[in-house]
């Protein structure tokens, strides 16, 4: 039962939003309990995270940019045959 309201603790023992006596508590646990413990530190570094959001945005915005300098061609090309046409 202990181990269950921990985790569901963490996330606000990361953020520092528990009471004083709370954080008390999960730092006690953490401290006898190495699944907790190894959670906790697993929750806290933010680089996984980091570098898969890095990734996900070089895809999503190279691929915004290759649409977008298409539309921009495309346009431009039908410009250039309209005024050609004229």
């Amino acid at each position: 039962m202990t181990c269950c309201l921990v985790r569901d603790l963490l996330p606000l023992y990361i953020e520092g939003d528990c009471e004083t006596e709370t954080e008390r508590f999960i730092s006690r646990h953490l401290e006898s309990c190495g699944k907790c413990e190894s959670l906790y530190h697993m929750m806290k570094e933010p680089a996984c995270y980091a570098e898969e959001e890095r990734r996900f945005k070089e895809r999503y915005y190279g691929k915004l940019l290759i649409k977008a300098a298409c539309l921009f061609g495309a346009v431009f090309f039908i410009m250039l045959i309209f005024k050609l046409l004229i």
